[in-house]
C-alpha cells in the first residue's frame, strides 16, 4: 500500500536536527546522518513507545514537524482550496493534517523502524539553489528496492521537507485528490471537524504498493 511504503519514506527523515550555523547542512548530509540518530531513538525505547502511544505520538511531533514545512504542505494539498479558505481554516487544517499524520503512521514507524536501509545520490548544490530533491534507494528485506524523492527547500536556514514521491508518486498528489474529493462532498468545515476528531483521510493504493 501507498501508506506503508509512504511511511518507510518518512522514516528516514524524521530526526533532520537543526544546527546553529550561517550555512545550512547540506539537505544529503543531513537526512543520512540523523537517519541512524532517529532510529536508535526508537530502538532505545521501543518497549516504551509499544506499551505508550501517546507518549510516541509526542515524539514524533517533536522530531518531525521541525523537519517538515507543514504549513506549506497543508497548501499544497488544500490546492484551490487553501486560496478559498480564511486564516482560521487554514490554521485549523495544517493542524489537524499534522495531527492525521502522526496518528495514522505512529505504528508503522515503530514497526519498520529497524527493517530498511537507504542508499542516498549526493545532491550537488550551488549558491542560488533554494530547492532541490533529495534522491534515495530504499532497501527493504525481501522486497524490491524502492526509489525514494525527498523535496525540500530552504526556510531561512534549514531544508524543509514539503513532499514525499515514493517510485514517483507523491504525497502532497495523492493526499489532495483524497481530501479535495471529501471537501467537495461536503465542505471544508466538515472535511477540518472530522479530522480533528481523529479520522484519518489516506492516499489510494498505487502501483508501488504492489513491491
Amino acid at each position: 500500500m501507498f501508506k506503508r511504503l509512504l511511511i518507510l519514506g518518512l522514516l528516514l527523515p524524521l530526526a533532520m536536527t537543526a544546527r546553529a550555523a550561517t550555512a545550512p547542512v547540506p539537505p544529503d548530509e543531513q537526512v543520512r546522518q540523523t537517519t541512524e540518530q532517529m532510529q536508535a531513538l526508537i530502538r532505545e525505547h521501543h518497549k516504551e513507545y509499544k506499551a505508550n502511544q501517546q507518549a510516541f505520538y509526542k515524539v514524533v511531533d517533536d522530531v518531525l514537524t521541525p523537519r517538515f514545512d507543514v504549513r506549506y504542505i497543508a497548501q499544497l494539498v488544500l490546492g484551490k482550496n487553501w486560496r478559498s479558505a480564511s486564516p482560521e481554516q487554514r490554521d485549523r487544517f495544517a493542524s489537524a493534517f499534522k495531527q492525521m499524520l502522526i496518528r495514522s503512521y505512529a505504528d508503522t514507524l515503530l514497526e519498520n523502524y529497524d527493517s530498511v536501509k537507504a542508499e542516498w545520490q549526493p545532491v550537488r548544490l550551488s549558491a542560488d539553489v533554494n530547492d532541490v530533491t533529495v534522491r534515495s534507494t530504499l532497501l527493504r528485506d525481501n522486497a524490491q528496492p524502492l526509489g525514494i524523492g525527498f523535496n525540500v527547500h530552504l526556510v531561512d536556514t534549514e531544508w524543509k521537507v514539503y513532499d514525499i514521491s515514493v517510485e514517483a508518486i507523491s504525497l502532497v498528489t495523492n493526499f489532495r485528490s483524497q481530501i479535495n474529493a471529501e471537501i467537495k462532498k461536503s465542505s471544508l468545515n466538515d472535511v477540518i471537524a472530522r479530522m480533528e476528531k481523529g479520522e484519518a483521510f489516506t492516499p489510494p493504493k498505487s502501483n508501488a504498493g504492489s513491491n
